[in-house]
């Protein structure tokens, strides 16, 4: 019940995680868990965005959709920009390298696979 009141309110925070293929009642990794990270590296990427935005100047809105893999020992690896409003390689090879970097709490919980999360970046006018 607490694994389906978790994805109930990261769904209503626009971003889902694939659920992992555990067994029921086995642990995971929360979809706050991985908001956390985000929000505790959420400056450098930030950096990266600014610094796309001197060289290219943003227009709209930039939308980015991640897919990464955490590993029972915190590591990324796997890291996909799986969709991104303006198709910039270099912009998506910047980020899935911050995205490699991110490490989470190594537990003893099998391997995550989060699907689908997206950034959003308002460029500043």
């Amino acid at each position: 019940m607490k694994t389906f009141v978790s994805l109930f309110f990261a769904l209503l925070l626009s971003w889902s995680a694939a659920a992992p293929a555990v067994a029921a009642g086995a642990a995971t990794r929360s979809p706050q868990e991985v908001q956390d990270v985000f929000d505790r590296n959420r400056a450098p990427l930030q950096r990266i965005f600014m610094k796309y935005q001197q060289r290219m100047p943003l227009e709209q809105v930039l939308r980015l959709e991640l897919r990464f893999t955490v590993a029972p020992d915190g590591r990324v690896s796997e890291p996909a920009v799986v969709s991104s409003t303006y198709g910039d390689r270099e912009l998506e090879g910047m980020v899935q390298a911050w995205l490699s970097g991110l490490r989470f709490e190594a537990r003893d919980v099998p391997a995550v696979v989060i699907d689908r999360y997206p950034l959003m970046y308002h460029p500043a006018r």
